[in-house]
């Protein structure tokens, strides 16, 4: 997988911003940490600087934004409990509607090799849609917002 480094940053920001609508909350300085975040885990340098703290990874490949965490201790997510060393998916999207994200996301889930989850907006149906496409199963609710967001908890379980 090939993870995003400084010169990626520009095109990322250009795919959230298309995506706007669902990705309204991803900063530039969220980015920028996530790009730091990679050179630091993979030896690379980043010229980057970042006021956000995140543990976040980004992955930028055929125009696809994939972004990751492995949890460091076990915790709830809505009605799922998440063991230490699952995999968290924090954002999927693609430049464009041609099939990558459903490559690159398969791809990352042979490269991972762990447990997958991710959560979604009840409304995002689309997004609903593709994970269950990419073999992901529904497992349970969260809700954003004082409850005012309702969601789904997705698992992609590589042991089965």
């Amino acid at each position: 997988m090939i993870h995003a480094e400084d010169k990626d940053f520009d095109a990322i920001i250009s795919i959230v911003k298309k995506h706007k609508e669902w990705l309204g909350h991803i900063r530039h300085d969220y980015v920028r940490q996530m790009i730091m975040n990679n050179a630091k885990e993979f030896n690379f340098t980043s010229t980057l600087s970042s006021k956000n703290e995140c543990n976040n990874l980004l992955i930028f490949e055929k125009d696809v934004i994939l972004t990751y965490n492995v949890y460091k201790m076990n915790r709830k997510i809505g009605t799922a409990s998440v063991k230490k060393g699952d995999c968290i998916l924090h954002q999927i999207c693609a430049k464009n509607r041609d099939g990558s994200a459903s490559d690159v996301l398969q791809r990352f889930f042979k490269y991972i090799n762990r447990k997958v989850y991710c959560t979604v907006r009840e409304s995002n149906t689309r997004a609903i849609d593709f994970y269950k496409k990419n073999d992901m199963l529904e497992i349970g609710d969260i809700a954003w917002k004082n409850n005012t967001i309702p969601g789904k908890i997705f698992l992609y379980n590589a042991t089965t």
